[in-house]
């Protein structure tokens, strides 16, 4: 039985843990080959690679650090070389600053306007004519918790302006390309369980039901945005409909 995504070219953008480690698997259980990047070696990274290859034996790992300081080299790196020859491009990357707006410094402005907006978006625009010329293509990008829509914040102001921003940039890409086949979707996870998660019993009673999102469950959500041409566009919150103004 053909599995959806076999014969398909994928690169996943921070899919060395959390969210984009969950994802990067159900990729390579439905049949892509893919470039899983990650920050940095690791054994946990070595471990999820093995796993990743035992669905997709063609599948490497790409190890590109990130940052603000060196952001200039990413134009010619490896990192975009992948993303002009994907068919599916998955950027689940970008760096959280919790800081009230007058506490916020010039470097943490910089730092989330590259690394939360600038960064996927000239991925986009170096996978675009790949796609162009094959008539198909899946973008995906991670948004914040609560910048699906307008919102006002106290302490993350430059963060969730920066992943709010991907609203435009999703729905413009959406509206432009479909007629090429190219979809162009967010997911917008809510507070989620996984290694990089700081005080989790805090943040627990905070969402519905008391606990966290498990990384797993949004990976299925973007899954299935991937899968077909109808759903383009799509800005998905998969938060169990929480909201600051009902939050403990």
């Amino acid at each position: 039985m053909k599995k959806c995504f076999e014969g398909k070219k994928a690169l996943v953008v921070g899919g060395s843990g959390g969210i984009g480690a969950s994802l990067s698997l159900l990729l390579a259980k439905n049949g892509a080959e893919l470039v899983v990047h990650g920050g940095h070696k690791s054994e946990k990274f070595s471990v999820l690679m093995e796993k990743i290859k035992s669905h997709s034996p063609k599948s490497s790992a790409l190890v590109f650090p990130i940052d603000a300081e060196h952001f200039s080299a990413v134009e010619d790196s490896a990192l975009c070389r992948t993303a002009s020859e994907c068919d599916i491009l998955c950027v689940c990357f970008g760096p959280f600053v919790q800081k009230p707006v007058e506490q916020t410094s010039f470097s943490d402005w910089q730092m989330v306007s590259l690394l939360d907006y600038a960064l996927p978006g000239f991925l986009v625009t170096k996978a675009l004519p790949w796609m162009q010329k094959n008539h198909w293509g899946r973008i995906l990008l991670f948004g914040g918790t609560g910048t699906a829509h307008r919102g006002e914040f106290k302490t993350n102001v430059a963060y969730a302006g920066a992943k709010s921003a991907l609203n435009v940039l999703v729905q413009s890409v959406a509206a432009q390309f479909a007629s090429e086949g190219i979809t162009c979707n967010a997911v917008f996870p809510g507070m989620t369980q996984t290694e990089y998660t700081q005080n989790s019993d805090a943040l627990s009673q905070k969402m519905p039901f008391g606990s966290l999102i498990a990384p797993e469950s949004v990976a299925e959500s973007a899954l299935y945005l991937l899968q077909g041409a109808d759903l383009n566009g799509v800005l998905l919150r998969v938060d169990r409909g929480w909201s600051p103004a009902i939050s403990k």
